[in-house]
C-alpha cells in the first residue's frame, strides 16, 4: 500500500507541474497536491533525474526530454513528427535558423516539432495564438468561412506594435496568404523576431504547416518568397515519406 501511495503521489506531482508549464512555483503545486515541502522536493528531484521534468527556472518546472519522447511514442502525430524532424534539422541548419512543425488545436498552434537555434521562448508542445504567428496564419487560412467567422470574432490582442488585431485586415491577410501559398510573421509575436510558414495539406486528416524564424533582418516580406521555396521544397518530401 505504501509503493502505491508513493507513486500515485509522484505521478500527481509530475502531472500538476507538466499542466502547469512552469507558471506556479513548485513549492505552490507541491502544496496543493497535498504533499509535505521535504517529499515534494525529493519527488521532483527523482524526477529531474529521470529527465521527465525539467527546471526552467528558479522553483520552476516543465516537463522534461524523457517526457517529450515518451508522448511522441503516443501523439496521433507520432508518424508525421518521426519522419518531419530530421528533414527540419537538416533544413534549420541550412538556413541557420529555427525550423518548426505545427498544428491547428483548440483555436491555436500547438508546436511539434522545434529544430535548430534553440533561442526564443517556444518549445514543443507549446501553444501559442494562430493570429500573430506565420504557421497560424497558414493554417487559419485553410478554415472554413464559418469556422473562420466564428475565431475572428474573438478578440485580437497585440504583442507587438506590428500584430494585426483588426479582423478585417487579417481576414485580407489570409486571403494573400492562400493565394501565394505561405504566410509571413513580420515581427507580429516579438518585435525581435520575423517567421516564414508554409502548410502541409490534409495529412491524416489534420491540417499541418512547417515554419523557419529568425531575425527579421533576414525573415521578412522582402525574403519571403526564396525561404518559402525551400521551405515547400522540404513541405514536399515530408509528405511523399509519409505517404510511403
Amino acid at each position: 500500500m505504501q509503493g502505491s501511495q508513493s507513486a500515485a503521489r509522484t505521478l500527481a506531482l509530475l502531472e500538476a507541474v507538466t499542466l502547469d508549464g512552469g507558471r506556479t512555483p513548485a513549492t505552490e503545486l507541491i502544496a496543493r497536491a497535498g504533499l509535505a515541502p521535504a517529499t515534494g522536493r525529493r519527488l521532483l528531484a527523482l524526477l529531474v533525474e529521470r529527465e521527465l521534468l525539467m527546471r526552467i527556472a528558479r522553483g520552476r518546472y516543465a516537463g522534461g526530454e524523457r517526457l517529450r519522447q515518451l508522448a511522441a511514442r503516443v501523439s496521433p502525430h507520432a508518424r508525421l513528427i518521426e519522419i518531419a524532424r530530421p528533414m527540419l534539422r537538416r533544413l534549420a541548419q541550412a538556413e541557420r535558423a529555427t525550423a518548426y512543425l505545427g498544428v491547428f488545436e483548440g483555436e491555436m498552434v500547438t508546436y511539434l516539432v522545434k529544430e535548430g537555434a534553440q533561442t526564443g521562448f517556444t518549445r514543443e508542445r507549446m501553444q501559442l495564438e494562430a493570429y500573430c504567428t506565420a504557421i497560424g496564419k497558414v493554417l487559419l487560412a485553410q478554415l472554413v468561412e464559418s469556422r473562420l467567422d466564428t475565431y475572428l470574432a474573438a478578440p485580437l490582442v497585440p504583442l507587438t506594435a506590428h500584430t494585426i488585431t483588426d479582423p478585417a485586415r487579417l481576414r485580407n491577410e489570409l486571403a494573400a496568404t492562400r493565394v501565394r501559398g505561405y504566410a509571413i510573421d513580420d515581427r507580429e509575436m516579438a518585435d525581435d523576431l520575423g517567421c516564414v510558414a508554409v502548410p502541409l495539406h490534409r495529412l491524416r486528416g489534420s491540417d499541418y504547416a512547417i515554419s523557419l524564424s529568425g531575425s527579421p533582418l533576414r525573415f521578412n516580406p522582402d525574403h519571403a518568397m526564396d525561404i518559402a521555396a525551400r521551405l515547400q521544397n522540404t513541405a514536399r518530401q515530408i509528405s511523399e515519406q509519409l505517404r510511403h
